[in-house]
């Protein structure tokens, strides 16, 4: 299981792990801003924190101080809450329309990195390029990006 990554329209699309599809949004959260990047990698860790105390007041504070800051940045450095949108959508069932396709790509167009983001194993595993390929199809095609 994981989640596949592909445009509405052109149906182009790629096979990644949940893992995979979260180093992919911690990477563009850093190409974002640094500083934000670095916040938001720490979501993870929190969750896994609160995983089996998920109702309790301790919780709740935790997360209610991660938003904060969250909030705090994105006024800080001028991050676009649509962009920011996209990071913070469920692994599954997940959508953004071209318009934010098209923010996120701005920012991802002169990066790429040797990261396997979809499974080793395969001969289509997904890497960096191939994502931000699928972000410019949705782009040129006025389409939706989709994650199942």
């Amino acid at each position: 299981m994981g989640v596949t990554v592909k445009c509405r329209k052109t149906g182009k699309g790629y096979d990644l792990s949940y893992n995979g599809f979260r180093r992919f949004r911690e990477r563009v959260a850093h190409l974002l801003n640094e500083e934000f990047g670095t916040h938001y990698a720490k979501l993870p860790s929190l969750a896994e924190k609160f995983a089996f105390d998920n109702g309790s007041d301790r919780c709740k504070l935790a997360f209610d101080e991660f938003d904060r800051e969250t909030e705090k940045l994105i006024a800080k450095h001028k991050i676009n809450k649509r962009a920011v949108n996209f990071l913070f959508q469920p692994d599954t069932d997940g959508k953004i329309p071209p318009s934010v396709c098209k923010i996120i790509y701005a920012v991802i167009k002169d990066y790429d990195d040797n990261i396997c983001y979809g499974y080793a194993g395969r001969s289509d595993c997904a890497m960096f390029s191939d994502l931000k390929a699928v972000f410019k199809d949705c782009c040129d095609t006025n389409s939706c990006l989709i994650w199942r």
